[in-house]
């Protein structure tokens, strides 16, 4: 019999900490976003929406970067889907993550799961998590929700079986999107339908990646149907190669993967489907044929393991490695513990990552997806024959979870769960209450109850304008909660001000935000400076620094910037003011104020790699080595930063050739390797 069950799960958890009060307009983002793509192999039609709708901010979401990596017991809220066969579990906090997928029948976990909760700076809100099925909609990168709450329903079929409904409202894109999961009595396969929504009539961009973690080993081969695919790999372009079998060149890659090609004869094999043979970081996103079943799995030696497959409105497939280098290694630790590794699968509604794809005003896009062990005959799976490992996995495919079902399934689905609404299990955030008092019926709610969203403080300032006009003024030195964009909300908050009734430094701060992420700086260092004569605040003074840098006045904004951190010496603030004194070279500066912070924000490992620098520029080399071969921590660290492994390079060039030159960088990357927990390089 089909159940689903409410329950807790226990795992040791690093707090997620406070988020940053200060607005992203630096220009958050993923490192896809920027990828140059390599034309002599992709074509312009595949191309065509390549860097498309990027986006500059991730405003108006906040950043979540006050995590720490000191773990205690938690228990997280689960969603237990269970029948005869299967156990899938899901976390409703976690973005609505599938974490869990357990074949009973073979007593086997089909997924990757992380035995902690240990954020690291990898999302586009910076906390990420690795593990389980990730479902990302919105912009580029992974989610904004995927460490958030998603608002719960329990439905139901007509003949009984339960229905998990999960959902969020992407604040970017305007989108409505909910991912609704069943496990019918007899299935050995968990079914995941989503659906997007376009809120409002104006055309908006989308985009969708279900990105499943499983482990990896050097038994396992990952089997997709396609004969060619576009290859990321850290530092290059783009480029579409053939696969699984990729010849590479030493002088197309760089450091360590070069160097090992080059000793190769200068030319190398590699079989991508064999994820333990590559030596870096890569992405490969698979040229599915349109024609075929769109599936992507990963089987052992036996033939078996998790498949994932969906109707033909999921088209993308995708392989993520983090490689066998030193830094993909310790990035597999730094984000669980030692002993993990895991590669990802991944399956989204374009070809790439890289893309976004248009979305018409009130448009709804709805696909089905499944998630289950598929057995094919290891044989022809581990064959040289990948044509024939693609028809083994396909067949066998087939024969447990044929094409058709999902397509039937999919229909239902629409037939009898579009239609409803359930009871409300789990609340997740709720800015889609203060968007529809603002656009009243203009804000199409897609049929979903927003009764299952909360309304918390940071939600309450804009429910506020929205229906009295007035924007609630809190004090100067108040950590600022939430953040609107776009013009209805500039229009809305302008016609308050000039009015007269929210004409404080709050309001005239949000004007400026509001401008500064549509680029308008000049207008919003007005708004910012009018901000300051209404009550001085280090928040203003902070976005007016940043606009200093950005025109080069380098000096002036590490002058605001120390003020403001001195006004609020909260960790941001510090961080960016060391920073900002770093880029003016102002080094004994940057010391002083380290003297004056609270021990616990000098403690952190960000502050300790500004020390670390204003201790190298002024030759201070011994102080510099014993704090960066310590126990430093970087817990922030961003995906594809090399900053301490840099540092540590020209640190050794310093110490051991006299300066850091060029010359003698290069000296010690070719001779000297750095203390393991300072590597994170990606190739």
């Amino acid at each position: 019999m089909s159940t689903l069950k409410w329950t807790t799960y226990a795992m040791p958890a690093a707090s997620l900490g406070k988020e940053n009060p200060l607005p992203d307009l630096k220009g958050a983002g993923d490192p896809h976003a920027e990828i140059a793509v390599d034309h002599t192999t992709i074509t312009p039609e595949e191309s065509k929406y390549m860097g498309w709708a990027r986006v500059s901010t991730i405003l108006p979401y906040t950043m979540q970067d006050g995590y720490n990596r000191e773990k205690r017991t938690r228990d997280f809220k689960a969603a237990v889907l269970e029948n005869e066969h299967l156990r899938a579990t899901f976390l409703p906090q976690l973005g609505g993550r599938l974490w869990s997928l357990f074949d009973k029948d073979a007593g086997k976990e089909l997924l990757h799961v992380n035995p902690v909760f240990q954020p690291c700076n990898l999302a586009l809100r910076n906390a990420w998590i690795s593990g389980g099925v990730e479902w990302n909609c919105g912009i580029v990168g992974h989610t904004p929700f995927t460490v958030s709450d998603m608002a719960c329903q329990e439905l139901a079929f007509s003949d009984g079986t339960p229905v998990l409904r999960m959902f969020q409202y992407e604040r970017v894109r305007h989108l409505f999107y909910r991912v609704e999961a069943f496990l019918p009595d007899g299935a050995k396969e968990v079914f995941v339908r989503v659906r997007i929504d376009n809120a409002t009539k104006d055309d908006t961009a989308v985009y969708w990646w279900s990105n499943m973690a499983v482990d990896e080993s050097e038994e396992k081969r990952v089997v997709v149907p396609a004969h060619q695919a576009f290859r990321f790999g850290y530092g290059g372009k783009t480029s579409k190669v053939d696969i699984p079998y990729m010849t590479v060149e030493a002088d197309k890659l760089s450091g360590q993967s070069a160097k090992l090609v080059r000793e190769a004869g200068g030319t190398q094999d590699w079989d991508i489907s064999h994820t333990t043979q590559l030596p870096q970081a890569m992405d490969f996103f698979f040229d599915v044929h349109k024609d075929a079943r769109p599936f992507v799995t990963a089987l052992d030696k036996d033939g078996y393991g998790m498949c994932q497959t969906s109707t033909h409105e999921l088209r993308g497939r995708k392989l993520f490695v983090w490689g066998m280098g030193e830094g993909g290694r310790h990035w597999q630790t730094f984000l669980a513990k030692e002993g993990c590794a895991y590669i990802e699968l991944q399956s989204g509604l374009a070809r790439t990552q890289l893309e976004h794809l248009p979305m018409a005003g009130g448009a709804s896009i709805s696909w089905l997806e499944s998630y289950g062990a598929v057995k094919a005959d290891p044989a022809r799976v581990h064959g040289k024959d990948w044509a024939d490992a693609v028809a083994a996995v396909d067949t066998a495919l087939e024969s447990v979870r044929p094409a058709k079902a999902l397509e039937t399934w999919h229909q239902r689905m629409k037939d009898e769960i579009d239609v409803k609404n359930g009871k409300v299990m789990h609340k997740g955030m709720g800015f889609a209450h203060a968007q529809k008092a603002l656009l009243g019926d203009a804000f199409d709610t897609a049929g979903l109850e927003l009764s299952a969203m909360r309304i918390g403080k940071a939600e309450e300032l804009w429910m506020t304008l929205a229906k009295t006009g007035v924007l609630p003024c809190p004090d100067p030195l108040e950590e600022p909660l939430s953040y609107q964009i776009g013009q209805e909300w500039t229009d809305t908050l302008y016609a308050s001000v000039t009015e007269g009734k929210s004409d404080h430094w709050f309001a005239h701060y949000q004007l400026g935000v509001m401008a500064d992420a549509r680029g308008e700086h000049e207008a919003a260092r007005r708004s910012y400076e009018t901000s300051l004569e209404r009550a001085e605040n280090p928040w203003a003074l902070r976005c007016i620094a940043l606009l200093d840098g950005k025109a080069g006045e380098l000096e002036k904004a590490a002058g605001k910037l120390l003020r403001a951190a001195k006004m609020k010496p909260i960790r941001p603030l510090v961080i960016e003011a060391l920073d900002a004194m770093r880029k003016a070279e102002q080094y004994e500066e940057m010391l002083a104020l380290l003297e004056e912070i609270p021990s616990s924000i000098r403690a952190l490992g960000r502050v300790k790699t500004m020390e670390i620098t204003a201790l190298m520029r002024t030759q201070r080399y011994e102080e510099a080595r014993v704090l960066l071969e310590g126990k430093i921590v970087l817990t922030d660290v961003r995906e594809g930063e090399v900053q301490l492994t840099n540092m540590w390079f020209e640190l050794m060039a310093c110490m051991k050739k006299g300066d850091a030159s060029e010359e003698n960088v290069a000296w010690a990357k070719d001779n000297l390797k750095p203390p393991k927990h300072l590597d994170f390089r990606m190739n």
